[in-house]
């Protein structure tokens, strides 16, 4: 009798177990969506007569620049509008192939605020 309720008992402990761990893997089970990341540099687009063939944003320090490529989509197209301009890009960012890839969220030219002048009174 003693050795059936200790076989009743790990039994229990062992579905107890069992079913902490499946429960545990459905919370974390669903992938995380990337934050939006904020990328300000210079954007630069190749075309082949008037079709684009790509766009990137090159960020960072001159010694250092960090290269994105954008998603040739609606938003990424609206990028290509400011070739050669500096740009602040929000969007998530993802690593493909040894490349980052930018999937454009908001993007807006960065304008050079002048610099104050102090009164020389």
């Amino acid at each position: 009798m003693r050795s059936r309720v200790l076989a009743l008992i790990a039994v229990c402990v062992a579905m107890v177990l069992v079913a902490g761990q499946a429960m545990a893997r459905e919370k974390g089970g669903a992938p995380k969506v990337p934050k939006p990341k904020p990328i300000m540099g210079t954007v630069a687009v190749t075309k082949d007569a008037d079709t684009i063939k790509s766009i990137t944003i090159t960020s960072g320090k001159k010694d250092a620049p960090v290269v994105y490529c954008v998603v040739l989509d609606d938003n990424g197209k609206k990028v290509a509008e400011l070739d050669g301009k500096k740009v602040k890009a929000t969007g998530t960012v993802e690593e493909k192939d040894g490349n980052k890839w930018l999937t454009v969220a908001t993007c807006e030219e960065l304008v050079k605020k002048p610099p104050k002048k102090k009164d020389g009174n």
